[in-house]
């Protein structure tokens, strides 16, 4: 199996759609949901405004950060960037720009493959958004 298969699969299975029978999910099951619809919608306006102005990269590698915590999963840079439609170098930038601002950590590297992870911070404030954010 090609690498890219690999990516490609773990990116369509991090942002699965989680479980939504209320009545089986916990806190952090309806978190998930949460952040995986906000996702969805975040690439539905990718897909319809081809344009970057209407990007906001940081934000949906957030969003796939937080899922992949959620879900005890880790991300992986490749994953991050096949699930958010984005080109390896964009998506390491951006990377670099969390890590910076004490949102994100790399949690492991192996040559140039990269598991990141949020930090508490970028955690709190990732759970406190999607709390916060209305219905979806």
């Amino acid at each position: 199996m090609s690498s890219s298969t690999r990516c490609g699969r773990a990116a369509s299975s991090l942002m699965q759609q989680p479980a939504t029978d209320s009545d089986d999910m916990g806190p952090d099951d309806a978190l998930a949901a949460k952040a995986t619809k906000l996702h969805a919608l975040g690439r539905l306006r990718g897909e319809l405004f081809l344009s970057t102005v209407m990007m906001d990269s940081a934000m949906d590698l957030m969003l796939s950060l937080l899922v992949g915590e959620l879900q005890a999963k880790p991300v992986h840079d490749t994953t991050l960037a096949v699930a958010n439609m984005l080109g390896r170098v964009e998506t390491n930038l951006m990377i670099d720009k969390l890590v910076d601002a004490g949102l994100v950590r790399v949690a492991s590297q192996n040559g140039d493959r990269r598991t990141v992870a949020l930090t508490p911070l970028g955690s709190a404030r990732m759970r406190s958004f999607v709390n916060d954010y209305p219905a979806v």
